[in-house]
Protein backbone atom coordinates (compact mmCIF):
# COMPACT_ATOMS: atom_id res chain seq x y z
CA UNK A 1 0.00 0.00 0.00
CA UNK A 2 2.91 2.47 0.88
CA UNK A 3 4.13 2.16 -2.64
CA UNK A 4 1.16 2.64 -4.59
CA UNK A 5 0.83 5.70 -2.36
CA UNK A 6 4.02 6.85 -3.53
CA UNK A 7 3.68 6.16 -7.27
CA UNK A 8 0.10 8.41 -6.61
CA UNK A 9 1.81 11.34 -5.12
CA UNK A 10 4.73 10.89 -7.62
CA UNK A 11 2.49 11.11 -10.67
CA UNK A 12 0.42 14.06 -8.73
CA UNK A 13 3.93 15.90 -8.78
CA UNK A 14 4.65 15.39 -12.03
CA UNK A 15 1.61 16.31 -13.33
CA UNK A 16 0.98 19.48 -11.03
CA UNK A 17 4.58 20.62 -12.48
CA UNK A 18 4.28 19.80 -15.94
CA UNK A 19 0.80 21.87 -16.11
CA UNK A 20 2.36 24.39 -14.25
CA UNK A 21 5.28 25.12 -17.09
CA UNK A 22 1.95 25.32 -19.41
CA UNK A 23 0.41 27.86 -17.35
CA UNK A 24 3.04 30.33 -16.42
CA UNK A 25 4.61 30.65 -20.03
CA UNK A 26 2.71 33.96 -21.13
CA UNK A 27 0.55 33.93 -24.41
CA UNK A 28 1.88 35.75 -27.32
CA UNK A 29 0.01 39.46 -26.96
CA UNK A 30 -0.14 41.40 -28.91
CA UNK A 31 -0.77 45.13 -29.12
CA UNK A 32 -1.42 48.91 -30.70
CA UNK A 33 2.04 48.95 -30.76
CA UNK A 34 2.32 46.16 -33.07
CA UNK A 35 -0.25 47.63 -35.32
CA UNK A 36 1.11 51.08 -35.62
CA UNK A 37 5.16 49.59 -36.15
CA UNK A 38 3.42 47.60 -39.10
CA UNK A 39 1.96 51.28 -40.57
CA UNK A 40 5.75 52.50 -40.08
CA UNK A 41 6.88 49.83 -42.30
CA UNK A 42 4.57 50.55 -44.99
CA UNK A 43 5.05 53.88 -44.79
CA UNK A 44 2.67 55.44 -42.90
CA UNK A 45 3.40 58.08 -40.47
CA UNK A 46 1.59 57.43 -37.18
CA UNK A 47 -1.06 60.31 -36.31
CA UNK A 48 -3.86 60.34 -34.41
CA UNK A 49 -6.35 58.04 -36.59
CA UNK A 50 -3.66 55.31 -36.59
CA UNK A 51 -3.40 55.61 -32.87
CA UNK A 52 -7.25 55.51 -32.28
CA UNK A 53 -7.57 52.77 -35.13
CA UNK A 54 -4.86 50.47 -33.55
CA UNK A 55 -6.33 50.77 -30.16
CA UNK A 56 -9.58 49.63 -31.05
CA UNK A 57 -7.83 46.81 -32.78
CA UNK A 58 -5.83 46.36 -29.19
CA UNK A 59 -9.09 45.87 -27.72
CA UNK A 60 -10.18 43.53 -30.14
CA UNK A 61 -12.80 45.46 -32.30
CA UNK A 62 -11.04 44.88 -35.88
CA UNK A 63 -14.32 46.38 -37.56
CA UNK A 64 -13.64 49.70 -36.01
CA UNK A 65 -9.91 49.64 -36.42
CA UNK A 66 -10.67 48.62 -40.65
CA UNK A 67 -13.26 51.34 -40.76
CA UNK A 68 -11.27 54.33 -38.75
CA UNK A 69 -7.98 53.35 -41.47
CA UNK A 70 -9.86 53.03 -44.47
CA UNK A 71 -12.41 55.57 -44.38
CA UNK A 72 -10.22 58.55 -42.96
CA UNK A 73 -7.02 58.18 -42.90
CA UNK A 74 -7.22 56.80 -46.37
CA UNK A 75 -5.18 53.40 -45.61
CA UNK A 76 -5.63 50.96 -48.19
CA UNK A 77 -8.08 47.63 -47.32
CA UNK A 78 -4.80 44.89 -47.50
CA UNK A 79 -2.67 47.50 -45.23
CA UNK A 80 -5.37 48.31 -42.53
CA UNK A 81 -6.28 44.67 -42.46
CA UNK A 82 -2.72 43.40 -41.93
CA UNK A 83 -2.36 46.05 -39.38
CA UNK A 84 -5.09 45.59 -37.26
CA UNK A 85 -4.36 41.77 -37.56
CA UNK A 86 -1.69 42.72 -35.98
CA UNK A 87 -2.75 45.37 -33.44
CA UNK A 88 -5.32 42.58 -31.90
CA UNK A 89 -4.03 38.96 -32.22
CA UNK A 90 -3.40 37.00 -29.47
Amino acid sequence: MNAIRKIATTLGGVTLAVSGVFFAAPAAQADANDCLSYLESKGYSPGDLHVAACSYAERGDWEFCLDILEEFANVPYGVAYWACYMGGME
